[in-house]
């Protein structure tokens, strides 16, 4: 099986552009051939979106891999699509900076592929999502023109921002080539505490507490025992507790401002009935790093489902999930982020008829939409055939229209996304 094989298909050519000029030609060629291009970064997020319908060309990005600029005193780095972000990590972090990001699999994956699916990360409760800190794209778009966008030019006639336009959209409306970033000082202290409850309830109660003033998070994760088992960074931590949440809380700062929060959060989960844990600074990176590869793809028959909705919504999201999947016999695996409102639930449904994963499906989606969110499906078998979206997304429309200006062939991504 190819690195590029995709859904069960794979491509009748590889190219692999050096520069971002030769990326632009190869899809000036692929429209006067018109065949179906799919961009490639580091392959960590091929599994997102529906399974394209035609698939001709995979277009690496591997060899876009230069740090185009680094400007420590600016704070600025531009890089090259295919630079991953562990590379961008090791820059910054000599000059005592970093991008304040933590998606699945860094050391693999592309600046340009994680922009492109919008990967989202686990500090957005206190350092926002991607759109925050990308300052412009250099975007090729689906009939060859090289752009740049950046927050001062280039919006469209709705008055978007059209590099952030590209972030989520799987490359259909065009491949990015280059990326602009601000970065933030490195944290001179990072340490994380956990709480463990037996009561369902209870963790709604433990991420309050952990937010009120003064305490001022920079992450705030819960975790189901299903999802705590199989995170082995965690579970040596928790062996032996009963234990059916697990809130994982992250302090950042001076080493003495970070020592204050965190007994000051200890005590407070406490007092809601938790036992606590607080870890050392050396094992903070490894475990914030295994709890981000929990969405990484899984690839064992399971599926992921990603909901969002308002912000204090995590519990009732939690219970929708969980009492769908257990009424089935299923036992999701499940992990919710404080500040964005982001839910993720797997299901090990690897021998589960699609109609009945599909009923389960347009439940958790009724649900959903009770609480005023929705709900997405981040990784699925293709022969299941999910409805991987849902209702149509806000925007929908603009970026159809824009599509039709940008790539009025359709060579890029067919069928992947919403439009």
């Amino acid at each position: 099986m190819s690195i590029y094989t995709l859904h069960g298909s794979n491509p009748a050519e590889v190219v692999t552009p050096t520069t971002p000029e030769a990326l632009a030609e190869t899809l000036r060629d692929a429209v006067a051939r018109k065949l179906a291009v799919v961009p490639w970064g580091g392959g960590t997020r091929q599994h997102l979106g529906a399974p394209p319908s035609a698939y001709d060309v995979a277009l690496a990005t591997a060899q876009l891999n230069r740090i185009s600029a680094y400007d420590p005193a600016a704070m600025q780095i531009t890089v090259e699509a295919g630079v991953t972000l562990a590379s961008i990590q090791a820059t910054l972090a000599p000059h005592g900076q970093w991008l304040p990001w933590n998606p699945p699999l860094p050391e693999r994956a592309s600046v340009g592929g994680l922009l492109a699916s919008g990967a989202v990360g686990l500090l957005c409760l206190s350092y926002g999502c991607p759109r925050r800190w990308t300052l412009g794209l250099r975007v090729a778009l689906g009939d060859g023109r090289l752009v740049q966008s950046d927050d001062l030019v280039s919006k469209t006639f709705s008055g978007y921002d059209t590099h952030r336009l590209h972030i989520g959209a799987l490359g259909t409306l065009g491949v990015i080539v280059e990326a602009t970033f601000r970065v933030q000082p490195l944290p001179e202290h990072r340490q994380t505490l956990l709480a463990s409850f037996t009561d369902g309830y209870m963790p709604a109660q433990a991420i309050a507490a952990l937010r009120a003033a003064p305490l001022q998070p920079s992450a705030i994760v819960v975790l189901n025992q299903s999802a705590e088992a199989t995170l082995p960074a965690l579970h040596t931590f928790l062996t032996g507790q009963p234990i059916h949440f697990v809130v994982v809380a992250r302090y950042a700062g001076t080493a003495a401002a970070v020592s204050r929060q965190i007994r000051e959060a200890t005590r407070r989960c406490v007092a809601v009935g938790a036992r606590t844990i607080e870890l050392c600074e050396a094992d903070d990176e490894t475990l914030w790093a295994a709890i981000a590869n929990f969405t990484a793809p899984a690839e064992d028959g399971s599926i992921c489902l990603r909901a969002a909705a308002p912000e204090g919504a995590l519990t009732p999201v939690a219970a929708l999930m969980e009492r769908t999947a257990t009424a089935r016999g299923w036992q999701p695996q499940q992990l919710g982020v404080a500040g964005p409102g982001l839910f993720f639930s797997r299901w090990p449904v690897a021998d589960v008829s699609p109609a009945a994963v599909a009923d389960a499906l347009a439940e958790v989606r009724a649900g959903m939409d009770a609480l005023g969110g929705y709900v997405v499906v981040e990784e699925a078998a293709p022969t299941l055939r999910l409805d991987r979206w849902g209702p149509e997304p806000e925007g929908a429309a603009i970026m159809r229209t824009l599509r039709a200006n940008w790539d009025p062939v359709g060579i890029l991504n067919p069928g992947r996304y919403v439009m």
